[in-house]
């Protein structure tokens, strides 16, 4: 089983696109125009949803979502870029796990960025 793809609902769809372009590098595949709906690629066969929230939604608390990267100068590019954007992002975590960063978005959507280490 592989999961096929996430839909967020976004307060404003035309922004998180950038987001997702600017920082994690995926790709429109539908209306880039659209302030309703917009679907991205990741190009490994994942797609990510935006789609315009209908109501003053909240993301439960510690709900969080998070990308794989394949080593860690990618999370200090992510750490870095996101920095550079203004959004809200925690230091970057150095643990027996990996290396991680959790930035929180302004719809309070928390998403992980992280590196694990292989297993022995």
């Amino acid at each position: 089983m592989k999961l096929n793809h996430l839909d967020f609902p976004v307060s404003d769809v035309p922004r998180a696109v950038a987001l997702f372009e600017s920082l994690l590098g995926f790709e429109v595949r539908s209306n880039r125009n659209s302030d309703a709906i917009v679907f991205l690629d990741d190009g490994h066969g994942f797609t990510l949803v935006l789609q315009k929230m209908r109501t003053a939604e909240k993301y439960p608390e510690n709900f969080h979502f998070g990308f794989l990267v394949d080593d860690p100068a990618q999370v200090h590019a992510f750490h870095e870029k996101a920095r550079e954007q203004g959004i809200e992002i925690g230091d970057v975590v150095e643990n027996g796990r990996g290396v991680l960063a959790y930035c929180r978005l302004w719809d309070g959507l928390l998403m992980e960025v992280s590196w694990h280490r292989p297993r022995e």
